[in-house]
């Protein structure tokens, strides 16, 4: 039995390197953890905050240990997702996975548990909390799929079983993690009294790789633009469907161009949708591709396009605007305000074919002049907002319960009319 950590109440030392243990519980997607954004986000918080001085881990709650890709010099420490379940989900850790998991927590230990919505999240902070532990909890946009942009519930029963089991859990955290105004909108739905903090996710590393250089092309491709997309090929969720249907609109009316979709699969569904609408012969579907072989991709594209329905601050737009890529954003993605304000993109009005169609054939009309001022605010957008150095240092100083070292810029609201903002975090 693991005693109860001193004085629970009280901050780690401001002077000492914390002992960060990032929770990533394996889900059902079957991506691979390359392309699996909670790995990523992850992965990229645990390497910063290495660089930093703390001690930091990634816990990998998994049947497979092998699922997880650690990044060098990051430990890995795996635990069995093995305790009892139901209709195939574990809700609690049996004993000897739940002592691995808290082994040696300390009163400089903070529990960084990634994503919601999952029924061992409730019993796991219950025990943080019975040791006095302090968690916090990342959403990952997994309460998305509840509400429309107009806050109406589409998933009343999913919603209702948040409310009522994890309500306590998100609200005994010591914040929970938001990307979004429509994320924190989502959490002060569900679970009013938790302290929702909105740090947007980084897509470089200032201290790492350091800051990318500004793109050099002239303009976009003299035939027609090119219409890319790379990341989980998750058609509902990333909105591809629409994309594809929009973009056979788009060809119907004699619009220009062509459409890429790289990433692990849906691919097949997707390739069969574009010859279904008669467009198989510019649509091109590529396997997944990663790290320079992805930016040498993407770097021949026009214009990242991402349809999205329910992906919050997606991060494969933000590297595409890294490389000087100008974006086409749904409100959803959260990334609509900064894309107008930047010169960085534009913006799908609505969640249909036939807005997508109407974007894209105004990204084809782009004179080249234009063109090479989306894509320089394009790169200074990403460069001045996604920084992880920034944002692990906002989120290190609140594991601390200390003030937040970077304020989050001032956005101007561009919300469709009815949707309520969230109050703000206390």
């Amino acid at each position: 039995m693991l005693s109860p950590v001193k004085d629970p109440a009280r901050s780690p030392a401001p002077d000492r390197p914390l002992d960060i243990r990032h929770v990533v519980i394996a889900d059902r997607g079957g991506y691979p953890s390359a392309s699996n954004g909670v790995h990523q986000v992850a992965r990229a918080l645990a390497l910063e905050q290495a660089r930093a001085g703390d001690a930091t881990r990634i816990v990998f709650v998994a049947d497979d240990p092998g699922g997880f890709a650690a990044p060098p010099g990051i430990r890995l420490d795996p635990v069995p997702l093995a305790g009892p379940a139901i209709r195939g989900r574990v809700v609690t850790l049996r004993a000897s996975s739940r002592e691995a998991l808290l082994a040696g927590a300390g009163p400089q230990t903070v529990f960084h548990l990634h994503g919601a919505r999952q029924p061992l999240l409730v019993a796991l902070t219950r025990h943080l909390r019975a040791r006095g532990l302090p968690y916090i909890v990342t959403l990952h946009s997994c309460f998305s799929h509840l509400f429309d942009r107009h806050g109406r519930v589409k998933k009343p029963l999913v919603a209702l079983y948040v409310a009522l089991m994890e309500r306590a859990a998100l609200s005994g955290a010591r914040f929970v993690h938001v990307l979004t105004d429509l994320e924190q909108a989502e959490l002060a739905r569900l679970a009013p009294r938790a302290r929702a903090c909105l740090i947007p996710n980084g897509a470089f590393s200032s201290t790492g790789s350091g800051r990318p250089p500004p793109p050099e092309r002239a303009g976009p491709a003299a035939d027609g633009p090119v219409f890319g997309f790379c990341g989980r090929l998750a058609v509902f969720h990333k909105g591809l469907d629409l994309l594809v249907e929009g973009f056979a609109r788009h060809c119907r009316r004699g619009g220009r161009g062509r459409l890429v979709l790289m990433g692990p699969s849906g691919g097949e569904d997707l390739a069969a949708q574009a010859a279904a609408l008669g467009i198989a012969d510019r649509v091109t579907v590529l396997e997944p591709r990663y790290g320079a072989e992805r930016d040498a991709v993407v770097r021949g594209w026009d214009f990242f396009a991402i349809s999205s329905r329910l992906d919050h601050w997606p991060t494969a737009a933000l590297e595409a605007a890294l490389l000087g890529v100008p974006v086409l954003v749904t409100r959803e993605t959260g990334l609509h305000e900064l894309a107008v304000r930047y010169g960085a993109g534009l913006l799908v009005g609505d969640l249909t074919a036939e807005h997508v169609a109407d974007t894209l054939a105004q990204a084809a009309d782009i004179a080249p002049a234009r063109w090479r001022a989306m894509s320089a605010g394009a790169h200074r957008m990403a460069c001045e907002v996604a920084d992880w150095n920034v944002a692990a240092a906002r989120i290190r100083a609140l594991y601390r319960g200390l003030p937040e070292p970077h304020a989050a810029p001032p956005i101007i609201p561009l919300e469709p009319a009815g949707v309520a903002r969230a109050a703000p975090s206390r």
